[in-house]
């Protein structure tokens, strides 16, 4: 799959395809702050309720696994909350969002009149700790999960009922009984900026493995979503918490570059930027609309995964915000194909 583009479109905007559209629109320190994200120049953003409906669809979910539909909708309204989208990306996004909550009608049912205690949004991140300690567990979800409903609680407080708050401290306490990988050489970060670029070198390693769909990938996905949690958990308050996860997240970001035969591999390039997966174009393509709104199947629809279970909200909103700790251009440039690959390509699998 090709993002639809004239070709005079794209010998102009050569250079923003590849880096600008990133650094410019997230305004990263030191570098140019004009915005190749946004069509006009208001903030376009969802409102509160998508909180609200975030929350629920995590917390009824049947099963950890499921509550990635209740966070991807939390990370869909933090990602345009966040960023300076235009109004057209933003529909876009919301679409997909409604969709998802459409489909999945009754695990986004909302709670009948919840008593809400604030006191009560402590559980979660405490409950977390379990899930955390001796390594890693179930590519961090434990993690990611915490630090989006804690940051949701706190901007929507009347969502903490004793039930809801109950429901997600459950999934911790599923994941928390399995088995946890310890990293074969454990470090320890000064602080989170060297857990970020630690993220940002495992990622740019797998360079060799860029075009040649054939080659699976390990998740990278889920690392730069657990790696993001953990900044965020701290920014919450929680550094102890964080710096306990730090021995898991890097277990997950030490995956090994899978080796290949270039010549069973053939080249399939799809050249991918931030500014690609983030223009209306992505979000309005027949062909990705096709795909995100129909089953999933690993023969006939590989990418309707990544939207039907909320990966692509996710990464997203986790990409935005950590690559804003990273100011070399040409990693930038290489991690944002190597993540995003992905999920313009059906044929990559794994990422």
């Amino acid at each position: 799959m090709s993002i639809p583009s004239s070709s005079a479109t794209l010998a102009r905007r050569e250079f923003v395809t590849l880096f600008t559209g990133i650094v410019g629109g997230l305004a990263l320190p030191g570098l140019s702050t004009s915005s190749a994200f946004s069509d006009d120049t208001g903030r376009a953003a969802l409102d509160e309720s998508y909180l609200e409906k975030g929350l629920t669809g995590m917390a009824r979910s049947q099963g950890w696994f499921n509550a990635h539909l209740g966070a991807a909708v939390l990370a869909g309204y933090y990602l345009c909350r966040e960023n300076n989208l235009s109004d057209a990306t933003v529909a876009g996004i919301k679409k997909q969002l409604d969709a998802l909550i459409d489909i999945h009608a009754k695990q986004f049912e909302p709670f009948p009149k919840l008593k809400a205690d604030e006191k009560l949004i402590e559980k979660v991140p405490t409950s977390l700790q379990p899930a955390v300690d001796g390594g890693l567990r179930a590519h961090g979800h434990a993690v990611i999960y915490t630090a989006l409903s804690v940051r949701a609680l706190r901007d929507v407080p009347h969502m903490a009922g004793p039930q809801l708050i109950n429901l997600l401290c459950s999934h911790n306490g599923v994941i928390a009984k399995k088995t946890p990988v310890l990293p074969k050489k454990p470090v320890d970060y000064p602080d989170s900026q060297a857990m970020v670029e630690a993220l940002f070198d495992s990622l740019a390693r797998f360079e060799p493995l860029l075009g040649r769909p054939s080659v699976r990938r390990p998740n990278f996905t889920h690392m730069t979503t657990h790696t993001e949690a953990l900044m965020t958990l701290e920014s919450l308050g929680y550094p102890e918490l964080a710096k306990v996860g730090q021995l898991g997240q890097q277990a997950h970001i030490a995956e090994p570059v899978p080796e290949f035969d270039p010549a069973k591999h053939p080249l399939d390039e799809h050249q991918v930027t931030l500014h690609d997966v983030m223009s209306k174009e992505f979000w309005e393509s027949e062909q990705n609309l096709r795909w995100w709104n129909k089953s999933w199947s690993v023969d006939e629809n590989p990418n309707g995964y990544w939207v039907a279970f909320g990966h692509l909200f996710k990464v997203l909103y986790s990409y935005h915000r950590v690559v804003k700790r990273i100011q070399d251009e040409d990693k930038v440039r290489l991690c944002s194909q190597v993540l995003l690959e992905r999920y313009v390509n059906p044929n990559v699998q794994g990422g």
